[in-house]
């Protein structure tokens, strides 16, 4: 105690004593006093978090120790930007993670996000100062030598470009205003100030774009995540559900079994959810170009739909991008960042992510912990079995099973072939977390993305309802993810191992059972 508590000390008066973080040092002093008590307990929190961290992983943690750190105190998702980064410096990282989840016991899944249509400038001579009042050209060429052109090399753009358009670059902060447009060039005036240079992102609201939603680019990483056994595929852009369907063709002609997941950047995405929604096993609500294509105000409340339609359909839902920004360079978030993160979860979110402050942030660790501890304290107030309405078989079974564990208390159990029952029963959010099973590892990879679900191991192929049980059971006591005195409700179907049969949902007293299961043992011995 004395030890831990001079290391505590030593660290605070490390910190006050940085004049750059001044400001921060009450909110540091009792976060770090916090988390370096925290991490002897950081397993067992993070298994009783229900609301999942997603961490980006970049310079500031692709290094194994960091990466060791990360997934010994409970990270439960990483997602590698494929924007950045090569093929080898990906296959490193995957490789690291699975063998560290291994050696901690403790599935993670992983999420390739592809680069997809980001629309950027072309090549610049030099960084060039826009004003006020100036007027600009765009030219659908990868680079130009002409003055008061910007080469734009997004030839199906220029189709749809209209006189009154707005064109953001560099994340919003130039606005140029279309005056007059062709398919071969576009003439504006600059609205608002500031230096753009080669390759800023350009956005443009409201302006459909032809291109496919996966680039050359984009279909080459899809074949490395299918060798490399990535969970989750996170497309870019998404406009369409049939942006969707193109990208399942190449998917599953790559033989790829990862889940799909849809970021919802562009107001067109926004308007099509409905129909976009069936066609994918989950969404992200990436704010930061979202917040340029549409009115920034608006970001909360289309965040609190997009999640609300998301867990009506029994989907994934990621809330992403500046959850606690400042740390990227500062040791501690504002409270309004803290707030954010809280109402992410309080909106119903599965998952919450930190993009450049694990990527290429000064306090990766420190980030996740602060997320970890908010998440954590968000849902003491959680307003759990919220909907407990059901749609199809599959909903009246995991809608039953959440009746049940609400009303006795029980632990919730589900057997799944696919990951789908899983799911369905964590749309309900019941109080408890969701011990899933599978003959599949890599089904409980993905489930780590999945609300409230946690994996209880891996269990062999059974033939009958009985053997399938009694290996479940085995398997969560052997892994104690169920206790000897639990009240078990287990989901499972009548077919063991077969996709889509998910039909029963069974209530066993543990106590009860095992004396059960004991009495037959010793009858079997004894009989001849």
């Amino acid at each position: 105690m004395e030890k831990a508590s001079r290391i505590i000390g030593t660290l605070f008066g490390w910190i006050y004593g940085v004049h750059r973080f001044v400001e921060y040092s009450e909110v540091c002093y009792i976060f770090l006093s916090r988390n370096l008590a925290a991490v002897l307990l950081a397993n067992e929190a993070a298994l009783m978090r229900k609301t999942k961290i997603m961490v980006t992983i970049g310079p500031s943690s692709r290094d194994p120790k960091m990466l060791d750190q990360l997934i010994s105190q409970g990270i439960d998702c990483a997602r590698l930007n494929f924007s950045h980064g090569t093929l080898d410096e990906h296959a490193e990282v995957i490789d690291n993670i699975r063998r560290l989840s291994k050696k901690h016991n403790r599935p993670v899944a992983i999420l390739q996000d592809l680069g997809g249509i980001k629309l950027r400038l072309g090549t610049l001579n030099e960084p060039v100062l826009l004003n006020p009042g100036d007027t600009i050209s765009l030219v659908p060429e990868h680079e130009t030598n002409e003055p008061g052109v910007l080469p734009f090399p997004q030839s199906g753009a220029f189709r749809h470009i209209a006189a009154g358009h707005n064109i953001f670059i560099a994340d919003g902060t130039v606005r140029l205003t279309v005056t007059a447009s062709s398919h071969s060039r576009v003439d504006a005036i600059v609205q608002s100030s500031g230096v753009v240079s080669s390759y800023k992102g350009v956005n443009l609201p409201g302006v459909p774009i032809d291109d496919p939603v996966l680039t050359e680019q984009d279909k080459i990483a899809l074949q490395f995540g299918v060798e490399h056994g990535v969970d989750w595929v996170g497309l870019s852009f998404v406009r369409t559900a049939e942006d969707i369907l193109y990208a399942r063709e190449h998917l599953n002609a790559a033989g790829s079994k990862a889940l799909v997941m849809a970021k919802l950047e562009r107001g067109e995405g926004v308007d099509n959810i409905d129909t976009i929604l069936p066609e994918v096993d989950g969404i992200m609500v990436a704010r930061g170009d979202l917040g340029v294509e549409i009115p920034m105000e608006r970001v909360p409340l289309v965040q609190k739909q997009l999640v609300k339609k998301s867990n009506d359909a029994g989907k994934v839902s990621v809330i992403a991008t500046q959850m606690l920004w400042s740390m990227v360079v500062a040791p501690a978030p504002t409270r309004a960042e803290i707030s954010d993160v809280t109402n992410a979860v309080l909106d119903g979110c599965d998952a919450v992510m930190l993009s450049d402050e694990t990527a290429v942030g000064e306090h990766p660790l420190a980030a996740f912990q602060m997320a970890d501890a908010t998440v954590t304290e968000a849902e003491t107030i959680y307003p759990y079995f919220s909907d407990l309405n059901s749609r199809d078989r599959t909903q009246a079974i995991t809608s039953a099973a959440a009746r049940l564990v609400h009303s006795l208390g029980s632990k919730a159990v589900v057997v799944t072939s696919t990951g789908r029952a899983a799911f369905e029963l964590s749309r309900y959010r019941p109080n408890t977390n969701i011990v899933a099973f599978s003959h599949d590892g890599a089904v409980l990879q993905k489930l780590c993305m999945g609300w409230g679900i946690r994996p209880g191991g891996v269990i062999p192929p059974q033939q009958d309802v009985a053997g399938l049980v009694a290996s479940v059971i085995q398997a969560g006591l052997d892994g104690g993810t169920i206790e000897e005195t639990d009240v078990v409700t287990i989901v499972h179907g009548f077919s063991p191992g077969v996709s889509g049969t998910t039909n029963a949902v069974q209530v066993l007293d543990m106590r009860e059972y095992l004396t059960h299961v004991n009495e037959e043992r010793a009858a079997a011995a004894q009989s001849p």
